[in-house]
């Protein structure tokens, strides 16, 4: 079996192609995670502002009253 330098080139690239590859996946899964993650965030946020508000309107009705 005879080796040479092309053969060992084109193992050396593609060995680099494939961990660029996984690596770029793995990224855009970090990515959709943080997406989900913001979404959520967002969404609890919401909330919040829509309790807090609630809590200031109850304020103003009592010192009013």
């Amino acid at each position: 079996m005879k080796i040479d330098l092309n053969d060992l080139l084109y193992l050396a690239f593609g060995i680099l192609s494939a961990y660029f590859t996984f690596r770029l996946n793995s990224k855009k899964s970090d990515r959709d995670y943080i997406m989900e993650q913001n979404k959520r965030l967002n969404a609890e946020n919401k909330k919040l502002l829509r309790e807090l508000n609630e809590l200031r309107e109850e304020k103003d009705n009592e010192t009013k009253h």
